[in-house]
């Protein structure tokens, strides 16, 4: 192995081996360990601890320039049943060109990779000129209170990296999410004479069946992220086997474009809603659970451009900018501060959140070299 596939990798199995599970959210250990590690490669490195949770930043300057960040996350999804795991989900394991363990594709990888960007800078004697942050941010898989915490206090830059599992593809715009709670609600009754009732599940469950047919027929499309999607995620009901359900509640997971208006969305459901409500004869609630919206940068963007140079010259491919069919922090820096960003890392969302997650240290390596052409581009 080279140095630095020895750097990321190694470095990768021990982000994995500290246990940054969220929930509950487990990111001060990892902090600590990342601000370390900033610290060692000649940043200027802090832990921010807030409401139990944590972010790592680091920062180097040198001089006057340009701004740039590279912005990833510290926490990951549950591992889920461990024995359902082939390699225990936290023991980091490097076997056949893979680093594997929760977190390794979702985002450690990229973490790693982002360090062994720093890394080469710092052998070469930082031939930079501006302001580099590097934040690892906490609670991106829930409610990015990291990414809230770090833009209230201030840390921005005139450009972001925004490492996320993409197959080391320049993606220049994400899907946003919309969650939407639906409860019908009916009569219950004893299920021996279920005419008494008003059986909620059966409005729920007409409902389910027209928001698949809806699904079907949406139209709008976006260059880069196609069409939206529409997917019933959750549906729940009945107390007991011999009672008439008189409630039941469904949560719908709509994926939106940057061209989409949300409140024509929520118009276009609670029509739907309400036709199904007055058919079966219950009521109907429809309320919000989440919603982050879909985010873009125009690829004329200094950064945009940035990013497919540097993959292109590394990948040895012509690279174009695509887009991340997922949610991610990208959101409050393009809406929130009005940072141009990219979306960019080592690993892919199919092994995203599955068992025996991995990522090719290959593309940790390539991703290190890319970061690294990207920093350098933009701080010169």
């Amino acid at each position: 192995m080279t140095s630095l596939e020895e750097y990321t990798s190694s470095l990768t199995s021990s982000l994995v081996r500290i246990n940054s599970e969220n929930p509950p959210g487990r990111e001060t250990e990892i902090a600590s360990y990342v601000s370390e590690r900033l610290a060692e490669l000649g940043l200027k490195a802090w832990v921010d601890r807030f409401d139990e949770r944590a972010n790592a930043i680091g920062v180097y300057e040198a001089g006057e320039g340009h701004s740039l960040m590279l912005m990833t996350h510290l926490d990951t999804v549950p591992a889920g049943e461990r024995d359902l795991w082939r390699i225990p989900p936290f023991s980091g394991e490097i076997r056949d060109g893979r680093v594997y363990g929760r977190g390794s594709a979702d985002a450690k990888g990229c973490l790693a990779s982002m360090l062994g960007a720093l890394k080469l800078l710092a052998d070469e004697g930082w031939p930079i000129k501006g302001k580099l942050i590097l934040a690892a941010v906490a609670d991106e898989e829930a409610k990015n209170r990291g990414v809230r915490r770090l833009l209230a206090q201030k840390i921005s830059a005139e450009y972001a990296v925004v490492g996320e599992p993409t197959s080391l593809q320049v993606c220049s715009a994400h899907k946003g999410i919309l969650l939407l709670r639906v409860r019908f609600i009916g009569k219950s009754a004893h299920s021996s004479q279920p005419r008494k009732g008003i059986n909620a599940a059966y409005a729920a469950s007409d409902f389910a069946l027209r928001v698949e047919k809806l699904g079907e027929r949406l139209k709008v499309r976006h260059r880069l992220l196609g069409r939206p999607s529409i997917a019933l995620t959750i549906l729940r009901g009945g107390i007991k086997e011999n009672i008439i359900p008189d409630s039941c509640e469904l949560v719908l997971d709509r994926r939106t474009l940057p061209n989409e208006k949300l409140e024509r969305i929520i118009k276009e459901l609670r029509r739907l809603t309400e036709r199904v409500a007055k058919a079966r004869k219950v009521k109907a609630e429809v309320g919000i659970v989440r919603y982050l919206p879909a985010a873009e940068t125009s690829t004329n963007s200094r950064i945009v451009v940035a990013a497919v140079k540097a993959c292109s010259k590394i990948l040895g491919e012509r690279v174009r900018p695509r887009g991340f069919r997922a949610t991610c922090d990208m959101c409050f820096l393009v809406h929130g501060a009005k940072i141009p960003s990219v979306i960019l890392g080592p690993g892919s969302l199919l092994q995203a959140h599955t068992i025996d997650e991995w990522v090719s240290i290959d593309e940790l390596v390539k991703a290190a070299k890319i970061y690294r052409e990207i920093v350098a581009e933009i701080l010169r």
